[in-house]
């Protein structure tokens, strides 16, 4: 039963896509695009409700915004959704600068960044620690999947939800309190951890 909502949720999401009037269908891989002056953008369904959202930059190659999801919690999936169609249509996209001086303030976070299965939080952590070692600021950042946080949130100020298990929110935070927040699918799809630290910071979470 379960399978079959989640492969339901995945074909409403195809077909509101899909009658968008910029969307162009390629039926045979599943894949709709949409285009402007200055990106293409994917959106992707495979097997086992499984979605990908990208965009390419026309004239770089280069892919700022990534995002893989299984649609499971529509929500969840409206959120991703809306943060691909945003990028898209904000042809310059801005990044925040890191507050340096409030997190050299307070003492050194310890932060647990979560998703299905560790991976892409690997990549966005890694970001995360490269970014706030550039700018000095001492912080400890690791990732795992979703099925070990119980194991080693003891260890951490802050879990991170990456936007794949956004729905399991309402859940950790429960067991967890107010430790534990998403992050913006945006955020998460184009890497600004600056962004997701200033959050921290400033007690401006999710």
């Amino acid at each position: 039963m379960k399978k079959k909502k989640q492969k339901s949720l995945q074909c409403e999401i195809y077909d509101q896509m899909a009658s968008l009037k910029c969307a162009c269908i390629r039926k045979k891989c599943g894949i709709i695009s949409f285009c402007n002056d200055t990106y293409e953008a994917l959106a992707a369904f495979h097997e086992n409700s499984l979605m990908e959202l990208s965009i390419e930059d026309k004239k770089t190659g280069e892919t700022p915004f990534y995002l893989h999801f299984e649609a499971i919690d529509i929500r969840t999936a409206r959120d991703n959704i809306d943060a691909f169609f945003a990028f898209l249509k904000d042809k310059k996209p801005v990044k925040e600068s890191l507050d340096v001086a409030a997190a050299k303030g307070r003492q050194p976070m310890k932060l647990l960044v979560s998703c299905t299965s560790g991976l892409t939080s690997s990549y966005f952590a890694y970001t995360m620690k490269n970014a706030l070692d550039k700018a000095g600021v001492p912080v400890t950042i690791d990732a795992v999947s979703f099925t070990e946080i119980d194991k080693v949130q003891a260890r951490y100020d802050y879990i991170l939800l990456a936007p794949q298990i956004a729905y399991k929110l309402p859940e950790y935070r429960e067991k967890y309190g107010d430790r534990v927040m998403k992050v913006d699918s945006r955020d998460f799809a184009t890497y600004d951890a600056v962004k997701v630290m200033n959050c921290l910071i400033h007690g401006n979470v999710a």
